[in-house]
């Protein structure tokens, strides 16, 4: 029997829709459909190939024919333009089959391609680099991939490394094609050579300004102190020109333009050419008034903008009237006149008419009922005249600004009439110069909600639970209506919905008068679209890592609905680990109609070596000598302390984002070796990271005498929440003290050695707003630690030692800070050996005073000293107060604080005494107070500190006037004749951070 194969795809018109609404490319030959099968059963389905990539109920869904149907040509058609619309198709055809039984369908199709891990392997130094390579090439992940692409990305990835200096590469785009999910890598191999250099440029123009040599001189390409030129780079490039253009600037050349057509390759080198027009000398002058050409090039735009128009004039008029009422000129009068001259210059005045200096010295608010003065006030920009503002904060852009924030928010409240209306008086109660404003508000009435319907373009109900939607809103009945509530709910509803796999949920609202006056009918309307669901989630690009780590971080599983919360989260997470350097997520094929989508992530891994480096200094009045004979100063002298830091870190060891480091810091008073462990989220807990840290530490800070540190911790910190931590660790260690500053006849009880074993629990609480800078909230932090002879400590000892810091926003300028610090050491099974009055070891005693605890002290100076040299002890107690009211000093970075601390060290828990008059030179367990000033400065890793402090009540003790050989000779003799010293009632203090 003949049998005869009949070929359908779909008609022109279908063709043309796709590949304008879809981009999806059809085949270009359709041959006629034949009606001699139609009307005839359809006995079975068949796909060619077999394996498919559209899972069976995703085909089932698509296809408009199924078996036991009818042959019709036009199902046919339906049913490839269906398939065409998921996206993952490239080329489809039906061919028709006669059977026994019927009529035999298959669709023969050619799958399309996704863009997956795009990379670059180069074989030169940046710029650029790899991730610049692939951002040049505009390949993005997950979406469709056509082989046209590639020549468009090659070029642009030519001109991205020309432009840096490479005028010859050899770029080739390699494939690697994954069948499973239908991903493409792409890897451009690029071959540069070594980068070319700048050689003379070609200038061009008009050269009467600037001659050529100054020209070359200001783009900065010759090389410093050495012949020839630099090598070329983009950002070489631009900066050369734009150095150029700000020379022309300087000059008052405005409007010059200084263009590059180029550069010409010629070999290793390459030739720039520049065009420069000088233009006209532009002068800008206020007449008969001063300003300052920073703050004239900051208030007209035409500096920035390099040209001049009645805009940016107009503009600059505005600016400098609003500058001048802030200074207190609320009258003043700008205006503006354009001149050309004969010598080609271009002369703008600024014709000032300063009037009367005002003082803004009362801002008064009227008929506000629901909100009060303060939160009103804590919105405005308007400020009346205070320390840190002379004459006040005034100006008609500051109340066309704060009238509008005043009505924001009535109108967010549901006061959908509010009026805020402004008057402004002179010569204030009768005084000449002062200036006062009055706004009046005049609320209207509420508006509230009389009703909320929500509705389903879709049909009377929809997919989602609406119920649990409803308790999220803004706008519920009896709720205050305003258009700002709306508009929160609908970020609320469109993120629900975008949450559960909807993406394109689209809101619409109407409103109308409700039944009682001043309240409102409002009709949600949603309209759901399709939901989605994760098939499946491809990871790409991971070397070293751990599939099984990544996959802990998901928050995205197979038949989960499509969220892009949940796929940002990840993103988050894997960030988070600190081993990846960039991590791209996706929807593969996102304009395809499939209801289940591949999300793929492409992960670049950091580099697993860092070495950072840093330098510092600590300038404060430091404790002591570094010479070990030396007894001068043990209340503390001036100094400076350099310091060196190195740290080297391995990341990712065993692709399990475990990380190895090793820190050093060296310094006069320090030399520190710390080596540390860390696996992050250990066994598998979400919430846990474990560290194994090795220490070496020699330090001198206390002066009295130095110890050497040898200690292994075992650290297990636990991420509770967002707001609480928890470490648990144990500490092992060894600690020798050597050289002590001390009467001889202590020495064989405090220069033991000791070996201590410590288990310890600490609980930190942090609510602040800014870590670095807080202005509101909550820090609290509380340690309890116990050595015992169980753990193999030679000592045994509690530690608990906790504090409180809260701070207060009195209002918009004001902070009042306060901390609490309080410590307790008790010390049981005491050996024989030790001294019963004080047998903490003198190495695990508390230490304190100096900049971040009392600075009524140098560092580590408060506290029991010794009876004959003055060098401090320590002690088993500690009690520090500190209160600090911030405010603004000058500018927007400079602020000042005033402080009072008060606190001591105290050798016993049964000593601590809030007494604050010292009964003798050996009575030190008394508490002492300092009151200063202090100025901070705003910087990005936190502000820079400089505190002055003025100790009321500095202890006063014994010191030797001699050194330390002396001092063994006349205590051997008994002779010894200490003599009086006291601690400095000024202090200072500078370093980085806030005190606490």
């Amino acid at each position: 029997m003949n049998l005869v194969r009949h070929r359908y795809v779909t008609g022109i018109v279908a063709v043309l829709l796709l590949q304008i609404g879809f981009g999806i490319r059809l085949p270009a030959q359709i041959p006629p459909a034949s009606a001699g099968f139609e009307g005839q059963r359809i006995a079975k389905i068949d796909f060619e190939p077999s394996q498919q990539p559209l899972e069976s109920g995703e085909l089932s869904r698509l296809l408009a024919v199924s078996p036991g149907q009818a042959y019709n040509a036009a199902n046919i058609r339906t049913s490839i333009e269906r398939l065409y619309s998921s996206g993952r198709y490239d080329d489809i055809m039906a061919d028709v089959l006669p059977a026994s039984n019927g009529l035999t369908v298959t669709f023969i199709t050619k799958n399309s391609w996704f863009i997956g891990n795009v990379n670059a392997i180069a074989d030169f130094s940046a710029p650029p680099n790899a991730g610049q390579i692939v951002n040049a090439s505009r390949l993005q992940l997950g979406d469709p991939f056509d082989m046209a692409q590639i020549a468009p990305a090659v070029e642009s990835i030519r001109k991205l490394l020309v432009d840096d200096g490479y005028f010859d590469p050899k770029i080739e785009p390699e494939y690697e094609y994954d069948q499973a999910y239908q991903q493409i890598r792409i890897t451009f191999k690029v071959t540069t050579g070594n980068r070319a250099r700048y050689e003379t440029p070609q200038i061009t123009g008009d050269m009467t300004v600037l001659d050529a040599a100054a020209i070359v001189k200001a783009t900065r390409w010759r090389r410093f102190l050495l012949p020839g030129y630099r090598g070329i780079t983009l950002n070489r490039t631009r900066t050369g020109i734009d150095n150029v253009r700000l020379k022309y600037q300087n000059s008052n050349r405005l409007m010059a333009t200084v263009v590059l057509n180029g550069i010409d390759p010629d070999g290793r080198r390459g030739k720039p050419r520049i065009t420069v027009n000088p233009g006209p000398t532009v002068k800008i002058t206020t007449p008969g008034t001063k300003i300052s050409k920073r703050q004239l090039r900051a208030s007209v735009p035409v500096f920035e903008e390099h040209t001049v128009d009645s805009d940016l004039l107009t503009e600059g008029k505005n600016n400098l009237r609003d500058y001048f009422q802030a200074q207190g000129y609320s009258d003043v009068s700008v205006e503006y006149r354009q001149m050309e001259e004969k010598g080609g210059v271009t002369e703008i005045s600024y014709a000032i008419e300063k009037g009367k200096r005002h003082t803004f010295v009362y801002l008064g608010i009227s008929g506000n009922k629901y909100f009060d003065q303060k939160t009103l006030r804590e919105r405005l920009f308007l400020t009346p005249k205070s320390f840190a503002f002379r004459r006040g904060r005034y100006s008609e852009a500051y109340v066309r600004r704060d009238i509008g924030t005043i009505k924001d928010l009535y109108e967010s409240n549901g006061f959908r009439d509010v009026m805020v209306t402004s008057r402004t008086e002179d010569d204030y109660k009768g005084k000449a110069g002062d200036l006062a404003l009055f706004l009046t508000i005049v609320e209207g009435p509420q508006y509230s909600v009389s009703s909320l319907e929500i509705k389903f373009a879709g049909g009377p109900s929809g997919k989602m639970n609406i119920a649990k939607l409803v308790p999220l809103l803004s706008s519920q009945q009896g709720q205050i209506f305003s258009e700002f509530n709306v508009a929160s709910d609908r970020e609320t509803i469109i993120r629900q919905y975008g949450e559960n796999g909807f993406p394109d949920a689209t809101f619409a609202w109407t409103s109308k008068p409700g039944t009682r006056p001043h309240t409102v009918d409002l009709t949600f309307t949603i309209d759901e679209g399709r939901q989605q669901f994760v098939r499946d989630v491809i990871t790409t690009g991971l070397e070293a890592t751990k599939a099984s780590l990544v996959e802990q971080q998901m928050e995205l599983h197979m038949n989960d609905p499509l969220s892009p919360a949940a796929m940002a989260d990840t993103q988050k997470k894997l960030y988070d680990l600190g081993i990846f350097s960039q991590v791209n997520m996706a929807i593969q094929n996102p304009n395809g109609a499939e209801d289940r989508k591949y999300v793929v992530y492409d992960i670049d891994e950091a580099r697993r070596y860092s070495i950072t480096t840093g330098f510092g200094a600590q300038f404060a009045r430091i404790g002591g000598s570094n010479a070990v004979t030396d007894l001068s100063d043990p209340g503390g002298a001036p100094g400076v302390s350099p310091r060196v830091s190195l740290g080297v870190s391995r990341l990712n060891l065993f692709g399990r984002a475990q990380t190895v480091s090793l820190q050093s810091v060296v310094s006069t008073l320090q030399r520190r070796a710390v080596s540390n462990y860390t696996v992050p989220r250990i066994f598998n807990w979400p919430k846990f990271d474990g560290s194994f840290s090795i220490l070496y530490d020699d330090t001198f800070d206390v002066r009295t005498f130095q110890s050497k540190r040898e200690e292994a911790t075992v650290k297990l910190t636990h991420h509770y929440s967002k707001a609480i931590t928890l470490f648990y660790n144990f500490t092992y260690r060894h600690v020798g003290v050597s050289n002590l500053k001390i009467d001889p006849l202590l020495l064989p009880q405090l220069a033991q050695s000791v070996r201590v074993g410590i288990a310890e629990v600490n609980f930190v609480q942090d609510r602040r707003d800014d870590p670095l800078d807080p202005h509101k909230g909550v820090y609290n932090t509380l340690n309890a630690g116990l050595a015992t002879s169980a753990f193999g400590s030679q000592t045994n000892f509690v530690r608990l030692l906790g504090r409180n810091a809260t701070y207060y926003k009195l209002n918009d300028k004001l902070v009042l800070a306060r901390q609490l610090q309080i410590g307790l050491q008790p010390a049981f099974h005491i050996p024989a050996t030790a001294n019963p009055g004080d047998p903490i070891p003198l190495a695990e005693r508390f230490f304190g005073g100096g900049g971040n605890t009392q600075r009524g002290f140098p560092e580590n100076q408060a506290g029991p000293r010794d009876l004959l040299t003055g060098f401090p002890l320590g002690g088993s107690a500690l009690f520090f107060n500190n209160t600090e009211l911030r405010f603004p000093l000058y500018g927007a970075n400079i602020n000042g604080v005033l402080f009072e601390d008060a606190g001591n060290i105290y050798s016993s828990i049964g000593n601590i005494s809030f007494r604050t008059r010292q009964r003798d030179q050996t009575d030190l367990n008394y508490m002492v107070h300092a009151a200063g000033f202090g100025v901070r400065y705003r910087t990005p890793i936190g502000p820079l500190r400089l505190d002055l402090a003025y100790s009321i009540n500095p202890p006063k003790y014994n010191g030797f006037p001699g050194n330390y050989s002396q001092l063994v000779q006349c205590s051997a003799a008994g002779t010894c004749q200490a003599s009086a010293q006291q601690i400095n009632h000024f202090q200072f203090f500078f370093s980085i951070g806030q005190a606490f």
